[in-house]
């Protein structure tokens, strides 16, 4: 049985299965359950060591842009004059405005990992049956279809909401 728990301003799954007893904090991803070398050597591509990578991506990233920031300012501060007014205007609103754009990016592909890890708890915790499955919740291949589509005249589905192929 797990809930969400807030904490601060972000919520927190609590679970008492899989061994786990009431507060204990699942996993927050499933490479802390396996461990990096095993990740890097995992072929079935099951854990994912992304998101333990992405903070040294990220890192870089900044580096990258207040290094490249820095060289373009004194480049144009070195021609004097309104090139140094902007210069010292202009660069820092720009890599600010970068910073922000690869925090985003990197979130992003956080958000991706995040997703799939808790999709594949969520089925885990309701007896590895997918949702939208052959007789799951969005039906799909049975004679009388399911919400993608149904054994309407047009005969029974084929599971992605389309009708049986055309008989020639």
């Amino acid at each position: 049985m797990c809930s969400v728990l807030e904490v601060g301003t972000v919520p927190a799954l609590r679970c008492t299965r899989a061994g786990l007893t009431r507060g204990d904090p699942v996993p927050s991803s499933q490479l802390e359950a396996k461990g990096l070398v095993a990740g890097l050597f995992d072929f079935s591509f099951s854990t994912f060591i992304t998101l333990k990578f992405l903070r040294v991506i990220y890192g870089l990233l900044m580096a990258l842009i207040v290094l490249f920031g820095l060289l373009f300012f004194a480049q144009t501060a070195s021609q004097g004059g309104t090139a140094f007014l902007f210069a010292l205007v202009v660069v820092p609103v720009v890599m600010f405005v970068y910073l922000v754009f690869a925090r985003i990016y990197m979130e992003l592909i956080a958000l991706f990992f995040r997703i799939g890890e808790n999709t594949s708890i969520l089925v885990a915790q309701a007896g590895g049956q997918a949702a939208g499955g052959m007789g799951g919740p969005m039906g799909g291949g049975g004679p009388t279809g399911g919400p993608m589509g149904g054994g309407g005249p047009e005969g029974p589905t084929t599971g992605y909401g389309y009708g049986a192929p055309p008989q020639s």
